[in-house]
């Protein structure tokens, strides 16, 4: 198992420096410490290693953004700055190997469906919990599309900043430590969303 992991994280690695055709199984080998002779082995081919790779890099995604959602909310802005913030730390330490599958998506297609499933669970952990705020009476009464097209739109706002920022860095918000709660303050005013606990009327009492 230790041996495997190596060779994936080396995978991972020399795919994001040198893409496809430039990790080599000889480059990966070297990177992880094994002859190619152990890759052929262990993933029967170069595409299977890479493919391997890619999702084991992705599936990180969605693991410590959908810990700061609650099951019951009680601070949307605390909670949803946290989310942010650790979503777009994972996208800015996945960015090689996300902007590297991106370039190359036209000549690898079937890689797409592996590279967006960690963030995939991101968004879904995000809607559920948007779906538990609208049920508990903390936003207003969104239609499915209304919460879909706001989250859609926080989501893409960390993505953009995380492929973006080092290029552009005059696009997003300075500093940069403070984007994630910037975006999440209009995402709330987007949706409508109380600054206090609702309060949900007292059932009247049985005649």
């Amino acid at each position: 198992m230790e041996s495997r992991c190596r060779i994936l994280d080396a995978a991972a690695r020399v795919y994001a420096e040198f893409g496809f055709r430039g990790a080599t199984t000889r480059r990966i080998a070297q990177a992880a410490g094994v002859n190619e002779v152990t890759l052929f082995r262990t993933f029967g081919s170069k595409e299977a290693l890479i493919e391997e790779a890619v999702r084991r890099q992705a599936a990180v995604l969605g693991a410590s953004a959908a810990s700061a959602l609650p099951e019951h909310p009680a601070d949307p802005a605390t909670e949803l700055a946290a989310f942010a913030t650790a979503h777009l730390a994972d996208l800015n330490r996945h960015r090689s190997i996300i902007r590297k599958t991106m370039s190359e998506l036209e000549e690898r297609p079937e890689l797409a469906p592996t590279l967006t499933a960690g963030w995939e669970a991101s968004d879904t952990v995000l809607h559920d919990y948007l779906r538990r705020l609208r049920a508990a009476g903390w936003v207003g009464d969104l239609s499915a599309d209304d919460l879909l097209a706001a989250g859609a739109m926080l989501m893409a706002a960390l993505f953009s900043d995380a492929m973006g920022r080092d290029f552009c860095p005059g696009f997003y918000p300075q500093p940069a430590e403070r984007a994630p709660e910037l975006y999440v303050r209009l995402f709330l005013r987007a949706v409508a969303c109380r600054s206090a606990a609702p309060v949900h009327p007292e059932p009247s009492p049985a005649s």
